[in-house]
């Protein structure tokens, strides 16, 4: 009897270490996934910036101005607001990047990405899919809060678009992102 109980009690241990490392397995990619999306987010950022101080002809901080808009109004775009790069920093990373993130974080789950080449088809997917932001959703948004679309009315369509393919392309770091967060379970 005593040797039943034993052997019960080991299977359980061996169940329950399975189903942690299992539930642990899944969580990376998705945990992988949001950290690459906020990599992502910012590398898109930068590009934004970028474009806006060398061929718009504005400050480089404008385009997080105008994200921070949402919550400041009109007055965001005039002169250096801090509030609002602020509030467009957080908006953007906490919004967006963590969304997208977690949603490709997802999909390497299911479809067990691994390699840079999947990543970057994935992500670019990713990137398109998320245009939905500046089509419908900002529109949305910033029309009920504003009665303007300040993104769109600030933002060129074109720049937007490239901008989305880098965020997507950027997932290109996925694989690395994930093996620098397994080593730091060693």
């Amino acid at each position: 009897m005593e040797s039943t109980s034993a052997t019960a009690t080991a299977t359980n241990s061996t169940t329950q270490s399975r189903t942690l490392a299992s539930s642990e397995a899944n969580v990376r990619p998705i945990l992988s996934g949001v950290v690459t999306g906020q990599i992502a987010g910012l590398i898109m950022a930068v590009v934004v910036m970028g474009v806006f101080a060398l061929f718009l002809g504005k400050n480089p901080l404008y385009p997080v101005q105008v994200i921070g808009s949402t919550l400041f109004g009109e007055g965001a775009l005039q002169g250096l607001h801090i509030g609002a790069i602020l509030a467009g920093l957080v908006l953007h990373q906490a919004g967006p990047s963590l969304l997208w993130g977690a949603l490709f974080g997802l999909a390497a789950q299911k479809y067990s990405i691994q390699t840079a080449g999947a990543s970057l088809k994935v992500g670019i997917g990713i990137g398109i899919i998320s245009m939905v932001g500046p089509y419908l959703l900002i529109p949305a948004i910033m029309n009920t809060l504003h009665g303007v679309d300040f993104w769109n009315r600030e933002v060129p369509i074109l720049w937007d678009w490239a901008a989305h393919i880098v965020f997507g392309a950027s997932f290109v770091l996925y694989p690395s992102v994930r093996q620098k967060l397994r080593k730091t379970d060693v």
